[in-house]
Order: structure tokens, then C-alpha cells, then sequence
């Protein structure tokens, strides 16, 4: 299950880590500015993604304790001085069912997966001083393994997996469709 789920959604997990905003955030020449816009372009699709797996009656329903980050991210756009841009309080939820669920949550807890290695190379560019609670939080390391455990077992069926897969790669391509429209605005705004 792990294994079709990585492969089904790699080109799409490639297409965002590779996008400019996200990329950056591992180079070793990275500014406070970029690193803050960054944040900033990550708060709309983090909030809607982290929005649609908690508010789901299927979150509730499975029993996972899911820590929500998107309090760190504001915390850390407003260290640096940049106001957090307004996120509807409404998540645009999804009415498919459990198993698409299961694909966000997939998205969503994996993305923690990857946060050490981005505060070091973050802490590695700007210093040890620069806020970076939404990356730098500690993961239990038995966390990811335990949902991957459940994963194995809610998407047994090859029905399930499918539709898993369905919502991991929307999950990826609304996140990546929020980063290319905060460059849009801000390529529009630099244009006037």
C-alpha cells in the first residue's frame, strides 16, 4: 500500500517539492525575504488541506491524534513581520469518501516527514535565530510508521487504494495550484 501510494503520487510530490517556492527553502542561498514568502505562499493550501483531514467527520471517526501545524506556520509569518494572509474558515471539503480521506492524510502527515531537513537547511542559510516552529517541531518517530500501519490495513482493497490515490495526488495538485497562484499575484503585482 505505502509503496503504490509513494509511486502513484511522485510525479506530484515532485512537482511541489521542485516548485520555486518550496525549493528554495533547501538552498544555501536563501533569504530571510524568500524564506518569509515562502511561508507565506504555504499558509492557504497548508489551512486547506490541514482543515479538510481535521474537520472531516472521518477524522473523528478513525481514532488518529493529528496534530495541526498551521498555529506554528502563522506564528512563525508573524515573527518575520509578515501579516498572515486570510484563509476562509470554511475548508472546501471534499464529500468523497474515507478512503480519498485517508490519501490527504497521507499528504498532509508525510509533509512532516520531510520538516527536519528543511529547519536544518533553513537554521544552515539564516541561523540557529529565525523562527521555524511550523518546520523545526519534533516528530515521533514511531507516528509516521503507525499510520502507515493503519493505512495497510483501511486500504486493503484495491477499490480503497485507488480512491487513497485519487486524494493524495488532488491533495498535492491543490497545494501545488495555491503556490502558483500566490506567484501569479505577486508576478502581477511586480508587472504594475
Amino acid at each position: 500500500m505505502h509503496q503504490t501510494l509513494r509511486r502513484a503520487t511522485a510525479a506530484a510530490h515532485k512537482a511541489l517539492d521542485h516548485h520555486r517556492l518550496m525549493r528554495r527553502l533547501t538552498g544555501s542561498d536563501l533569504t530571510r525575504a524568500q524564506y518569509t514568502e515562502s511561508l507565506a505562499a504555504m499558509c492557504r493550501p497548508h489551512a486547506r488541506l490541514e482543515r479538510q483531514v481535521h474537520a472531516s467527520r472521518h477524522h473523528e471517526e478513525s481514532g488518529l491524534e493529528l496534530s495541526p501545524r498551521l498555529a506554528r506556520l502563522e506564528a512563525d509569518l508573524v515573527e518575520l513581520g509578515r501579516p498572515v494572509p486570510p484563509v476562509s474558515p470554511t475548508p472546501p471539503g471534499p464529500s468523497d469518501g474515507c478512503a480519498a480521506w485517508w490519501g490527504r492524510v497521507y499528504v498532509l502527515e508525510g509533509s512532516r516527514q520531510g520538516s527536519p531537513l528543511i529547519a536544518r537547511c533553513i537554521h544552515s542559510s539564516l541561523g540557529d535565530t529565525v523562527p521555524c516552529r511550523f518546520f523545526g517541531e519534533t516528530i515521533v518517530p514511531d507516528d509516521f510508521g503507525r499510520l502507515l500501519a493503519t493505512l495497510e490495513r483501511e486500504l486493503e482493497d484495491e477499490d480503497a487504494l485507488a480512491q487513497a490515490v485519487a486524494g493524495a495526488r488532488a491533495a498535492f495538485a491543490d497545494y501545488k495550484a495555491e503556490l502558483d497562484a500566490f506567484d501569479g499575484r505577486k508576478h502581477a503585482v511586480e508587472m504594475r
